[in-house]
């Protein structure tokens, strides 16, 4: 069984993509939350590595800059930076389809405040049973 299983998220994120400039796919762990994204994103930051974890943290707008789009930040709050950068760049550009978050949700109990409302619609996931 190594194909990827459709999940039922599968054309909301694609939907949500079409009409906004950026989703956070949000959920438990392995919850399926990269593979589904990855399979929607044309460019992947990949946070729990650190060198890039490293570039998007010494320069948020500079590391989102120029990749094409949607841009994948997976586990976005290895880099909580990259969040303001992403808020900008909607702001700036509100186009459809231009980033994807992936995250746990434990990781968004423990941010104070979310930089990115009104911008990033989240979208919850869980896992197959």
């Amino acid at each position: 069984m190594n194909g990827y299983r459709a999940r039922l998220v599968d054309p909301l994120v694609a939907q949500y993509l079409a009409d906004l400039p950026a989703v956070a796919l949000v959920g438990p762990r392995a919850s399926g939350k990269t593979t589904t994204a990855t399979r929607q994103a044309r460019s992947v930051l990949r946070l729990e590595r650190p060198a890039e974890a490293a570039a998007v943290i010494a320069d948020p707008a500079a590391a989102l800059a120029d990749l094409p789009e949607p841009v994948l930040v997976d586990e976005s709050q290895e880099a909580s930076h990259v969040l303001g950068a992403v808020k900008r760049a909607c702001d700036a550009d509100p186009r459809p389809g231009r980033f994807i978050l992936t995250g746990s949700v434990r990781a968004e109990m423990d941010v104070r405040t979310w930089l990115s409302t009104g911008r990033v619609t989240r979208i919850s996931m869980f896992p197959i049973g």
